[in-house]
């Protein structure tokens, strides 16, 4: 499962090199801002891209049909508290034996 996508840090480095790499392709000028680049390719932000896949991964984790892979929800504590509750799971339950 996806962790929390990493440091913040890490994200905004790779953002960083998103919106450069976007500006030499696009050959924009200095005073375009990021935003409105990405919104004309239609490209998302790395945050944006990432929250996408954990809403995927969860969407799957609560509708598949096997039993082995649907029992995974049982680990997670999700109070409402947190936007994704595998960010809270409690992974001694899951090291203990039985």
């Amino acid at each position: 499962m996806l962790r929390q996508s990493g440091a913040p840090t890490n994200r905004k480095k790779i953002q960083i090199i998103q919106n450069k790499i976007l500006s030499i392709i696009t050959d924009a000028p200095w005073y375009i801002r990021n935003d409105v680049i990405h919104s004309d390719l239609h490209i998302e932000t790395v945050d944006g891209f990432i929250t996408h896949l954990q809403v995927n991964s969860s969407t799957v984790l609560l509708t598949n049909s096997n039993d082995i892979i649907a029992c995974q929800t049982l680990f997670t504590n999700n109070s409402g508290k947190h936007k994704f509750p595998y960010s809270t799971t409690k992974w001694t339950l899951l090291l203990k034996p039985p």
